[in-house]
């Protein structure tokens, strides 16, 4: 399973706290941090172990922690949200992934659960730079169309904005889709085709505009 290291997460929160949401070049006043990682079990189906870390986010309003953060990296929205995915067990069953919400001066962390289309193995699921829509790649079981897709969903309501054809998909351990978001909501989600030899189907857009443009890549994205 390739995963998304601790250099890589550290590096993704000092670039998104030092240019969040620049205004007429004052930058953000809000700072994430990494505090200390940990393993713990891991929400990845093969993976047995995986890394967590506590976050402290320092802003005009306070300071506030928030523990159990997996990657990708958590998203500063303005002045007011901070957003991002932790893990989260109930007893000792395996741990899951939720999306966080930090509102800045409230000193309180909100859970909600991931789409229950997710492709299990799934690790670039994104938050929009504005905080309005998560990008990811979701999984059809459905015997009349099996496979993978690229999806981009309201945030906030649970509502598809968009999603492209299905039919991806691949026999292996690895995860080889990818996603990216350019500020402050059009995206483009790499899915793979392996099973087809096909390459990876690219979904690119404006969530806003509901605009979606699929094509095909022959080499695998170097997004991160």
């Amino acid at each position: 399973m390739q995963t998304r290291s601790l250099i890589l997460l550290l590096g993704a929160v000092a670039v998104v706290a030092s240019g969040a949401c620049a205004r007429d070049d004052d930058r953000s006043t809000t700072r994430v941090q990494v505090i200390d990682s940990a393993y713990a079990q891991s929400w990845e189906p093969m993976e047995d172990t995986g890394t967590v870390y506590r976050i402290a986010v320092v802003s005009r309003l306070g300071a506030d922690t928030v523990r159990n953060v997996v990657p990708p990296a958590p998203i500063i929205v303005g002045d007011s949200l901070v957003i991002g995915l932790l893990q989260l067990s109930e007893d000792s069953s395996t741990p899951q992934r939720q999306i966080f919400t930090l509102r800045l001066g409230q000193h309180r962390v909100e859970t909600s659960p991931l789409p229950e289309d997710v492709w299990p193995s799934y690790q670039d699921v994104l938050v929009s730079p504005d905080g309005r829509y998560l990008a990811y790649v979701g999984e059809d079981t459905m015997p009349a169309n099996p496979g993978t897709y690229g999806i981009v969903r309201d945030l906030r309501t649970g509502a598809i904005v968009v999603k492209g054809p299905g039919g991806g998909g691949c026999d292996c351990d690895d995860d080889y889709n990818h996603a990216r978001w350019f500020p402050p909501d059009s995206f483009e989600i790499a899915v793979a085709h392996r099973n087809s030899n096909g390459g990876w189907q690219r979904l690119s857009g404006k969530a806003s505009a509901s605009r979606v443009h699929v094509d095909t890549l022959s080499d695998e994205p170097d997004w991160h």
